[in-house]
């Protein structure tokens, strides 16, 4: 399950940075941070069930940084 959320999410994500690339339109940037967000952050989950703390813990950090970003951005949208 979490696999296919992780892919759905990445394929998001990589849709809209192809449409901000190609259109040079970047008023979706906050929503591809946010798609970003949360398929590092399944990464962080499937890391930790897998035994592997310290990895998990930075992609884990590393989300929520990214899931403040969005949010910031998304103020100013």
């Amino acid at each position: 399950m979490l696999k296919i959320l992780r892919i759905l999410l990445a394929i998001l994500t990589g849709s809209f940075a192809l449409y901000g690339m190609l259109s040079d339109d970047f008023s979706y940037a906050p929503l591809m941070l946010l798609f970003m967000g949360g398929m590092i952050l399944i990464m962080g989950i499937e890391e930790y069930k897998n035994n592997k703390k310290g990895l998990a813990s930075l992609l884990v950090a590393v989300s929520l940084f990214i899931f403040y970003t969005s949010f910031e951005t998304m103020l100013h949208w």
